[in-house]
This record gives structure tokens, sequence and C-alpha cells, in this order.
């Protein structure tokens, strides 16, 4: 950073901007990573994007602080910065390993140490690759330039400059902590943050429904700490219909428009759940505390009452804000175990056990009418890691979903659709969580993959989830059915939010937004505050209503925002998840082990291992020795000589014979003495 009197010259990586053109960047310099700097309003900078690096004039304001006074220029730039593990030789000497697997040329990058840097063997480090010239002004003397040219491109990188050492592989937290640095995710709130939670005022408990009498009660996972929502179901004999509340944490009393924390959310856009480690959206103090709805205690809320008919058809819905005091915290076992009528040592209310029944009933109810709309089927696993007190993973399990954990989702759904209605109802903006049908081709490929009779189902056909359920149930028993259901999987579009509403494929629901989470998504706080405004201005309609062009483009912005960083969330923790199991891996390399073939590819077959515990590589040249014609269109690869032929959902052994935990990699080696059938298997007569 350069200066002249208060003025300084700085690069700033631009971390978040919005409609308005108010951004916020990021000084690109070590000992000043986490300073954020505001840069105000300015039609201007629309043209920017996050990630941008600008050349920024900047004036000291004392105490460190610095202010945004003007851009000089936008910086065009490649990136340079790669992350590594610090290994030595044998005689002691360190060097580090790039971890990006399409890296793994055996070159050892000699380490560049600044600014008063240390490292070990073992550590994990974010570095920066560095040519000769920097070296030279570096002064940097007794080191060997490497001459040949066809060791990394333009022989730039075989030295580095340490920038941060992010962590050593001794410690378990090292693979959370580097999908953090990766990925860019913030994990600490800065002092603006914290004086604003400390200045909240006490909640006013005017003007709102008062709950507190009801039975209202929260069914979480075991390690939940922010509990979103509380719900409670009764019939209501003389009507003949069904009441229903779903409550649901009013974040936006503590979370204003344009205060430090809602400035936080939006850029954070959600919570990142990896598999030992959460960033939260708010701080703790808000989500797991003032906003959670924790058992006995009293809490803000916005509500919604939903009455439906003895069949499940919605005769009317209420949007209102509330108090309420959530009688008890139930984890979903606690909830199962109840309606399975287990005896556990667990002793509860009798009308806590009512209203347990009587959720349950409306799931039911519900999940007849889900079936009849036709949305997706499919049975996914989801993969939980078991870690001891020292915070290493022990083990893996496969957790499918219970039936108190669709009672909830069904009424999480319930309310969302409630909530859109409400929207679209006043003809107000939103932020609508939209899933397209299947691409063109995607669609054709699962044809492909499927292959008759199976797809007769599909071709010729517009894709709708009613004909993927059929080729499910018709597949229920058969051994493809794991692969029917991969193949589906791959081929739907990505879900993500929108500022108009585009229906949403795999619920088969034609209006849906997310408004039960808003604790962890921002999304869902939007969606507070267009139906709180709605509540407030209800006899008003559009017209007193805030511009809708104005918020309609302000939502464009945000939805587009809020989709990547949740994609962004999505990559980190299947990243973290990916390092930690081929962790536990690494204890397994030479076993022989069952895979069953997921995907095809020029290069290789991506295979799960396990039963669907951990996915591996098995490149080409792992196969026996053969040259393997690929059919790109089936995905099938054929050996012309050896008659061996692979297709997805084809089950063989291999040798486990590679595992990197710091890149979540493990490979295998075909198992010559796994019989496999050269002939394709015949669907016809397995399927109705």
């Amino acid at each position: 950073m350069q200066s002249s009197n208060k003025i300084q010259i700085s690069n700033l990586e631009i971390i978040f901007i919005d409609d308005d053109g108010f951004a916020i960047g990021n000084i690109l310099n070590k000992n000043r990573l986490d300073q954020e700097i505001e840069i105000p309003f300015d039609k201007k900078n629309i043209n920017l994007e996050i990630g941008d690096h600008l050349l920024v004039e900047l004036e000291f304001v004392g105490k460190k602080q610095y202010k945004f006074k003007k851009i000089i220029k936008k910086i065009e730039f490649e990136k340079n910065y790669f992350f590594a593990e610090v290994k030595s030789t044998s005689k002691g000497k360190l060097y580090l390993n790039e971890l990006e697997r399409s890296s793994q040329k055996k070159v050892k990058i000699q380490p560049i140490l600044v600014d008063g840097i240390k490292i070990n063997k073992g550590d994990v480090v974010k570095a920066q690759g560095t040519s000769r010239e920097v070296l030279k002004k570096l002064k940097i003397k007794k080191l060997k330039i490497n001459k040949n040219k066809k060791s990394r491109k333009n022989n730039n990188q075989d030295y580095a400059e340490i920038l941060e050492v992010i962590g050593n592989v001794l410690d378990p937290n090292v693979y959370s902590y580097l999908a953090i640095r990766e990925y860019n995710l913030k994990n600490n709130f800065n002092q603006e943050i914290k004086n604003e939670i400390s200045n909240l005022i006490a909640f006013e408990k005017n003007a709102r429904v008062d709950l507190r009498d009801l039975t209202l009660v929260t069914i979480d996972g075991e390690d939940a700490k922010d509990f979103d929502d509380a719900v409670y179901a009764e019939y209501v004999n003389k009507k003949k219909e069904w009441r229903i509340l779903v409550a649901i944490a009013d974040v936006s009393y503590y979370v204003t428009p344009n205060s430090a924390l809602d400035k936080e959310a939006k850029i954070r856009g959600n919570s990142v759940y990896l598999p030992n480690f959460v960033i939260p959206m708010l701080p703790e103090e808000l989500s797991n505390d003032k906003c959670s709805l924790i058992p006995n205690e009293d809490r803000l809320c916005l509500t919604v009452e939903i009455i439906l008919d003895e069949n499940g058809k919605k005769k009317s819905h209420s949007f209102f804000r509330s108090i309420i005091n959530s009688k008890k915290r139930l984890t979903y076992q606690q909830v199962e175990d109840v309606i399975n009528k287990k005896i556990t040592d667990e002793i509860f209310d009798n009308q806590i056990i009512k209203v347990i029944h009587s959720l349950n009933e409306v799931y039911l109810i519900l999940e007849i009418l889900k079936k009849k709309r036709g949305a997706l089927n499919l049975e996914l696993s989801e993969r939980k890691i078991m870690f001891n007190d020292m915070g290493w993973p022990t083990q893996i399990k496969k957790i499918y979903g219970l039936t108190s954990n669709k009672i909830i989702e069904e009424l999480m759904i319930l309310a969302n659709v409630s909530a859109a209605e409400e929207i679209i109802k006043f003809n107000h903006p939103g932020i609508y969580r939209i899933h397209e049908p299947p691409s063109p081709e995607k669609y054709k490929n699962l044809i492909d993959i499927i292959g008759k009779p199976l797809a007769n189902i599909l071709i010729g056909k517009v894709p709708h989830p009613l004909l993927m359920n059929k080729i499910l149930k018709n597949t229920k028993e058969t051994p493809d059915y794991d692969m029917i259901n991969q193949a589906i999987l791959r081929s739907q579009s990505q879900a993500k939010y929108h500022h108009e509403n585009k229906s949403h494929f795999g619920l088969a629901l034609k209006k849906y937004v997310h408004f039960t989470s808003p604790i962890r998504r921002y999304s869902d706080l939007i969606i507070h505050r267009q139906i709180i405004e709605i509540i407030s201005n209800k006899n008003k309609r559009k017209n007193s209503l805030t511009t809708f062009k104005n918020n309609n483009e302000k939502f464009k912005i945000i939805s587009e925002h809020i989709s990547n960083t949740e994609r962004k969330s999505v990559a980190a923790e299947r990243k973290t998840t990916d390092r930690l199991i081929s962790l536990l891996f690494k204890e397994k390399i030479n076993e022989l082990v069952v895979c069953t073939i997921i995907s095809i590819h020029k290069f290789g077959i991506f295979v799960s291992i396990e039963d669907g515990i951990a996915d591996s590589l098995l490149p080409i040249r792992n196969l026996p020795y053969d040259w393997y014609d690929f059919d790109p269109k089936k995905q099938i690869l054929n050996g012309v000589d050896s008659g061996y032929k692979f297709i997805v959902g084809m089950k063989f052994k291999a040798k486990i014979i590679e595992v990197e935990p710091l890149t979540g990699s493990i490979i295998v080696k075909f198992h010559e003495d796994t019989a496999i059938k050269i002939k394709s298997r015949k669907r016809k007569n397995n399927y109705k």
C-alpha cells in the first residue's frame, strides 16, 4: 500500500455489490486481510462484479481505519495464488506440494517467507506464484532457477511466496479452514456488527397475537442450535377441518434494512454447514439465542395459520406477527418413537403427544396430495460423519429421512406455498425459489442412459416428475434402482433464486418461495419483510406499497447474488465432506471395495464405493490393458480385445491404491478377478 500524507493507494477485491452500486471490498494487503472498505452509491459501480480487483484511493481516518475516496481503475488480473501442503525432502528441506488435482506434476515449489511467516512440515498454506522478476526485486539470493521450461508454464511458479498459514494436517479443523479460504467464506463478524448486537433493544410484545398458551413445538436434528420454526396442528371437530400453525422466528424485527447486520447477512447470503463447523449468516447472539425458538422462552415470530379440509384442500391462510413460547424442543428421533409407539425413557406430556399425532395425521394427508400432483420422489441418503472428542472423523453413516423429517418438510412446503400465494395475491415483488425442468441435453442423456423399454416412458413427452416417478416405481425392486435414482438426480437443473415466478419442477408447484428459515437464509428474510409490509398495508394494496419496478430490479440483483453464495456454500460443504471421508479411507489403501459406476468419461470412470459412502475415480490407466471405445451418449466403455464392457450402474471390485485427504480424492484400480457380464443387461423382461 502506497501513501501520500493521508491518501493511500491500495488494491481492493469486491466481495459484495448491490443494484444501487453500493459495494464492499477487502483490502488486498497481507496485514489487513480482514479490513473491509465501503464504496458508496455510484451508478458506474454497477459494472463491477464480485471478485473484481480495483486500484483505489483511500483516506486514512485514524486507528488504522481507511475511508473510500475514489476508484482509480479496474485491474485486469489472472489468479496467481494456490493452496499447498508443506512437505519435506529426505534431507529435511521444505517444499510446497500444490493441492489442485489438475496439477499433479511432481514439481517441488520452493517457499519464500516474508513478513515473519514461519512454516512447518504438514502446514497447509495459501501461496502466490512468483516470477523471476519478483525474485530479483526481493533480492533473494542463492535460489537455483529451474531452467527446464517444460516443468511449469512460463517457469513462474517454481518459487512461491507464502501468503497465509491456514493450519496443519495434525489439526482436524484444517479441512474446514481450507474450504473457508478456498471459497472466500466469511467466518468472523466485525466490531460494528458486534456493537449493533449489543445495542439491540428488548422486544416489544404489543400489537402481536399472543400464542404462548398453545402447544407449539420445535422438531430438529439432535445437534441443531438455531431453531427457525415451531409447529402446531389440531383437528376442529365442529368444522371438520385441520388448523395448522407454522411460527417462524421474526428475524426482521432485529435485522433492519441497511443496518450493519443486514448488509453482512446479504453478503453471506446463507449459513454454511460444514461437517464439523458452522458459519452462521447471523451472529450466534441472534441465531442461537434472541431469534432461536428456545423452549420455555418468549420469542417473536411471523406466523401463518393454515386451514385445511379433511382431504387436505386448503380453505384459507392468514399471516400475522406473534409471540410464542415453545413448549418442547423435540428431535426427529423422539417424534419418530412417539409415532411408532416405541417405548423409551422419554416421558412427554399428553398434550405434546397429541400434537405429534395431529402433525403426523396432517402429514399423511399432505403426502397423498404430493403424490397426486407428481412431486419428484427420489430416495436419496445423506452422509453423516461422526467425530470423536478430539474432532477427528471416526465413522460415516448413511442417513435416510424418517417420517418425522417428512412431517416438517411437508409443513414447511405448505407454509412456503402460502407465502408465495400471499405475495402474488398482492402483486408484490419477491424472491422465488425456482427449479426449471431438465435441459433438452440432460433429458436426452437420461433417456440414453436408461435405455429402452424404460425410456419409452419419456421419449416424445414433455418432462414431468410424474413420468420419472413411474420409472422409479417400475425399477423399485431391481438391481438398477440406485442407478436410476442417480441418473434422474443428475438430469435435474439446479434450483436457484429468481425475481420472477417460474415454478418449481421437482416439487411440482406453480408458486414457491423460501419463508421458513430466515435465521440461515437471506431470501427468507426478504420474504418476511415483504409479508410484513403486506400486513401493514392490507387495505392499501399495490399503489401504496414500495414501487414495484424498483424492488423488482433490486430483487433481481439479490437473487443472482444469493444463488451464487448458495452454490459456493454447497461446493464448500461437499469438498470438506469428501476430504474428511477420504481421511478415513487413508487407512484402507490396498483393500478391495465394491464399486458401482456413477458416470463414465473419456479419461476414466467415477464410482461410488462401500454402498455410496464415498466417491472414487477409476482412471483409464487402471483398467485391464486394452483399447477402449467410449460412447458418450449411452455412457458405455467397451474393451476392443478383452470384451470388457462398463456401463452406468455396473458393480465390480477394485483396489484402493491412492488417497489424498487434502484434495478429497480416492483412486482405485480395477480388480481383474471380478466377473463382468460382457453382454448388455436386458431390461425388457425386468420392467413393466
